[in-house]
């Protein structure tokens, strides 16, 4: 390690791929990142290959099938990297891990990077399927919402773990593009994380089936609820609050 406050990704084997496309699952509003990255992880049989290392980090891990696991964790499927965690990203190490992602990023020339994940809107329950919204980092990520017709986010705030990923990826010129979707403020979304997985569908030219997703979306519910709350304490001290007053985000 560099430093206390410094984040190092360990690669537990040697990750050499061409055409990298990575792609960002974090506790965000609504659980979208975190629900739709867990998804594509068991939908594409994903392995461990790297994680996230600091002392920035709380004393956590976590278990699968009696197995540990560290709670950031990068996951490989052929040309497709996968940064995936389980618990809140502590607000002091945010802008730490977006330094450390976008620096070793940038030495492995991705193709492009997708951070996934919600924004909040007051009248979630009257919409039937969440629309999704993006942000481009640089021409290359714009080219794309263009040929995909995807809607842009025109107005309004971000603030958080994908605020700062955003911002190192355009200071970069990393291509980044961001898919966020309608979801619940404080409440598991899994209806909007199948709303990104589609996005991500035709981005990527894959098939993810959303239909389990779906089948078990109370299940997921439930088993989240506690998540969503240390979740949304987090967000409250990152100023993720602010982005409920724009509207204007939404329209």
């Amino acid at each position: 390690m560099e430093s206390k406050d410094s984040v190092e990704i360990v690669e537990i084997t040697p990750i050499e791929v061409r055409k990298l496309n990575f792609l960002i699952g974090l506790p965000d509003i609504g659980l979208v990142g975190m629900i739709s990255a867990s998804h594509l992880v068991e939908s594409l049989d994903m392995k461990v290959v790297g994680y996230l290392e600091s002392d920035l980090f709380p004393p956590v891990i976590v278990l699968h099938g009696s197995k540990i696991y560290h709670p950031f964790r990068i996951y490989q499927k052929d040309n497709i990297l996968l940064f995936l965690s389980e618990i809140p990203v502590p607000p002091l190490a945010v802008n730490a891990i977006s330094r450390a992602i976008t620096k070793w990023l940038k030495e492995k020339n991705p193709s492009l990077v997708i951070p996934l994940g919600g924004i909040p809107v007051p009248n979630r329950m009257a919409i039937e399927e969440p629309d999704v919204y993006t942000v481009a980092t640089n021409d290359t990520a714009n080219k794309l919402i263009d040929t995909f017709s995807l809607q842009r986010l025109e107005e309004g705030i971000m603030a958080g773990p994908y605020a700062s990923i955003l911002m190192d990826c355009t200071k970069l010129d990393i291509p980044c593009l961001a898919l966020l979707a309608q979801s619940f403020p404080n409440y598991p979304d899994p209806g909007a994380a199948a709303s990104v997985i589609k996005v991500i569908n035709k981005i990527l030219k894959m098939n993810i089936d959303i239909g389990a997703l779906m089948k078990n979306a109370e299940e997921i519910r439930v088993k989240s609820r506690d998540l969503m709350q240390r979740t949304s304490d987090q967000l409250e001290t990152m100023g993720k609050s602010q982005e409920y007053d724009l509207p204007a985000m939404y329209s």
